[in-house]
Parts: C-alpha cells; sequence; structure tokens
C-alpha cells in the first residue's frame, strides 16, 4: 500500500511517518520537493506516485501567520488542498484532509443562551468561523469535497505530545509540558476559564488515522470529547495527582470560545478516543 504524507515536518505530520514508514510505502515529500500550491506540481507528484492514500496535514496553521498574510493562508490551505484533492481524482486516490475544531470558532448570538453556546458541536451543523485559519479549513474542505468526493475530513482537536529536542529548540510548547512543569517542579500554571475546548494525545490520533482513511466519505469530529474549560480539565486531571492547588484561573478576556466537538459520528464509525481528562491522567501516568 502507497501513502503519500503532505506535512511530515509538522507535530502531527512528523509522528504520522515515524508510525506508518516501516508498514507501508509512504512518500513524504519536504516543501522543497513539492510546492503544492502550483496545481501542475500536485498533479504530477500525485500522477507519478500513485498512491493509495494522501494524508495532508500540510498546512499553515499558526493562526496569527494566517491573519496577517491571509493571501498566503487562502494560497496554502485552500487553494493547496483544492489541487491536491483534483489530483486524487483523477488517480482514483483516497484523500484524507486534517482539518481544525477551529471551524467552530464562532460568536455567541445575541438571543443564544451561554448553555446553548457551549454546547459540544457536531459535523452538521452550520459554520460562521472568526479567524482567518476557521474560515479557509471551511473553504479547503468545501474545495476537498468538490474535487474528490471520496475524501474524508478530519477536524483536529488541538494535541499535545512528548516533543523532540528541536522541537523544543524553536521554542515548541504544549499542554504536556505545562502540566509536566506542575508535577516535577511544582510550578503553578495559569489556565483560561473562558476556552472550551478538546485536548487529545497525538499519538491517539496517529494510531487511528489507519481507521480513519477507510471510513465513508464525510465530515468526522476526530479527537477526544470535552465539555468544559482548560481551567475545569486541568484543575480535575490535577486532582488526581494531589496537584489541583497549583492550577490557576487566568485573568483576562470575559468572552467565551467553545471549540469543544462531540466525536459522535467518528464513534459509531467504530473509532473511540478517550476523554481529555482519561487522557491526560494516561499520559502523565506513562
Amino acid at each position: 500500500m502507497r501513502i503519500m504524507l503532505t506535512g511530515a515536518g509538522g507535530f502531527l505530520g512528523s509522528r504520522l511517518f515515524s508510525y506508518y514508514k516501516d508498514k507501508y510505502e509512504v512518500w513524504a515529500p519536504s516543501h522543497k520537493e513539492l510546492d503544492f500550491t502550483r496545481e501542475e506540481n500536485a498533479r504530477k507528484a500525485v500522477g507519478d506516485f500513485q498512491p493509495d492514500v494522501l494524508l495532508h496535514c500540510g498546512a499553515i496553521s499558526d493562526v496569527g501567520a494566517c491573519e496577517r498574510d491571509p493571501e498566503l493562508s487562502m494560497r496554502v490551505n485552500v487553494e493547496g488542498t483544492r489541487y491536491l484533492a483534483r489530483a486524487c481524482l483523477m488517480t482514483g486516490t483516497r484523500m484524507v484532509m486534517c482539518s481544525s475544531d477551529q471551524v467552530y470558532f464562532r460568536k455567541m448570538g445575541e438571543k443564544e443562551s451561554t448553555e446553548e453556546y457551549l454546547r459540544p458541536h457536531r459535523e452538521d451543523e452550520p459554520c460562521s468561523p472568526i479567524p482567518v485559519y476557521g474560515r479557509h479549513k471551511l473553504l479547503a474542505e468545501e474545495a476537498c469535497l468538490a474535487e474528490q468526493p471520496d475524501s474524508v475530513i478530519l477536524r483536529l482537536t488541538w494535541m499535545y505530545g512528548e516533543l523532540t529536542e528541536e522541537e523544543r529548540r524553536k521554542g515548541r510548547r504544549n499542554l504536556a509540558d505545562m502540566l509536566g512543569e506542575i508535577l516535577r517542579e511544582g510550578k503553578k500554571q495559569g489556565f483560561s476559564k473562558t476556552d472550551y475546548r478538546g485536548v487529545t494525545d497525538v499519538w491517539e490520533v496517529v494510531r487511528n488515522m489507519e481507521a480513519a482513511w477507510k471510513l465513508p466519505a464525510g465530515i468526522y469530529n476526530f479527537g477526544s470529547p470535552a465539555c468544559g474549560s482548560i481551567y475545569e480539565i486541568v484543575r480535575n486531571t490535577m486532582e488526581e495527582f494531589g496537584a489541583e492547588g497549583l492550577v490557576e484561573a487566568l485573568e483576562g478576556s470575559n468572552s467565551l470560545r467553545n471549540l469543544c466537538m462531540t466525536p459522535e459520528k467518528t464513534s459509531h464509525a467504530g473509532i473511540h478516543f478517550l476523554s481529555v481528562r482519561e487522557g491526560l491522567e494516561h499520559y502523565l501516568k506513562e
């Protein structure tokens, strides 16, 4: 089986490559090898390699960078996805596009209650994302399914996991680092009480990817279910280790943001994720 992987230099893509490279024939071209924002490049790459599956992780995922340069975000996140999906249709390749929970980042409606606004998101609800990144990911989903209807779209949560030395040198940091500092150093950490979202162990996503590319075509929330703020989730998790007193509430914006998703559709298809608390406790105990 042949797998083509874009974005293998990223957090998720690099781990997908290391996990599947010895099991399948995996080609993970770098940006220098493949600029998929040029349609002829995308068509030739897919046509020459003839992959059975294309895992599309390549994107500009820095939300701030997308806001600063929306034209570049459009070219990479939307048009690049369109060109790859179009090429996949020509070769009969199953395309798996990595999308984001940011498509659910919207304003609260004028007559909407807080309870209604904080309800976990479902794949079939209308989306009107605020950030450029979220808007472009939504457009990319539409382009992907329009060009290659036999595509699987995965709306991913924020992910955590042990960082490599190179990632640390680049200044990367995720939730696992912050919780590790609490337990190892007794260092207090602050978390938002208004940011509601799921977070998932990256290796759960990696291990479930093989089942994901066998799903029926469509859009799937893909990650740990969560119903609470980051502050609540972390504090509840730290109770297991007797360190909840080191978890502080961040002062700041009072505006709510709800990115929590229900993975019910994914679960019905036989793919299951630990809850955020279960995943974090398992990771920290390991």
